[in-house]
């Protein structure tokens, strides 16, 4: 299954974006990001599904919790980093 990797500065940014999704209807879990996402060792993400990047972009800018960088996990495995959002 694919899904979007939202990478966050801390485990409490991750909480904050995972609960506005939330409460926006937007199903959203956070966890600690896989090894080689991040350079600054423990790091954070939340995943949303394939067909709620852009809405979750949408609730999250104007809030101020836009994610540090944002990765799809495709049916692969690999993960892609989306640079142009």
């Amino acid at each position: 299954m694919s899904y979007y990797l939202l990478l966050t500065r801390s485990i409490t940014h991750a909480q904050q974006i995972a609960s506005q999704l939330e409460r926006s209807g937007i199903t959203a879990r956070y966890l600690r990001a896989p090894t080689g996402l991040s350079t600054k060792g423990c790091a954070y993400a939340v995943r949303i599904g394939p067909r709620h990047l852009q809405a979750a972009m949408g609730i999250l800018r104007p809030g101020g919790l836009e994610p540090v960088r944002i990765f799809y996990a495709g049916e692969d495995g690999l993960y892609r980093e989306i640079t142009a959002f």
